[in-house]
């Protein structure tokens, strides 16, 4: 297990689960079986639970679409999501409700099996950037507030869309996950974490 990971695992949620599995949980149940907005074809209810950690629950795409999109080699990214999802209760009780929906119809889909098949394989991370002049060259600023889970993500991948690749982007984040799922969503869609000192983080645009 990566130092990455050990992080991730040990960092404390204090986010209101209580409030986010159901929504998740729905999620699952009104997305699976759904078409990507991609490729169209048919999503499972653990790709809908991958949209929503990568900041897609918005447009929900499969795996393939997702990994396209991003760069990455589908069944990598599928072992890196799933690893995230392990430390969430939130993400990981949705993946438990699509195991359920596909145990109901004597079934288990691609994407179960690559992550099951991948879970114990090195995580590969691009988070790490350098912070040399960073602040003299910020390009978009945004306090997020107490904003969390999906909903941070979803709005984050919005707005760093709109900058240049390369470009600099500061954030304001108070939601108490945010430490922990900030590094893991920049290292899972290879934008570049420059720096963390919460509540505030420096966030570089990917290269496309």
């Amino acid at each position: 297990m990566s130092e990455r990971e050990h992080d991730l695992r040990d960092q404390p949620h204090d986010v209101d689960v209580a409030v986010e599995t159901p929504r998740v949980v729905a999620a699952v149940d009104h997305g699976d079986g759904v078409r990507c907005v991609g490729c169209g074809t048919a999503v499972c209810g653990h790709e809908v639970v991958l949209a929503w950690v990568l900041g897609f629950k918005d447009a929900i795409r499969c795996a393939g679409c997702l990994a396209r999109g991003l760069h990455r080699e589908r069944a990598e990214l599928i072992a890196a999501v799933k690893r995230h999802v392990d430390h969430r209760d939130c993400w990981s009780a949705g993946w438990r409700h699509a195991d359920g929906r596909e145990a109901a119809r004597g079934a288990s889909c691609a994407v179960a099996d690559a992550a099951l098949g991948r879970t114990g394989a090195a995580a590969a991370t691009r988070a790490a950037g350098s912070n040399e002049g960073a602040e003299a060259s910020v390009a978009g600023r945004w306090d997020a507030g107490d904003l969390g889970c999906g909903d941070l993500v979803l709005e984050l991948r919005t707005r760093l869309l709109s900058l240049r690749p390369g470009q600099l982007f500061e954030l304001l984040a108070r939601d108490p996950g945010a430490p922990a799922d900030l590094p893991a969503w920049c290292g899972l869609t290879g934008h570049a974490l420059v720096s963390a000192t919460p509540p505030r983080y420096l966030i570089r645009r990917r290269a496309d």
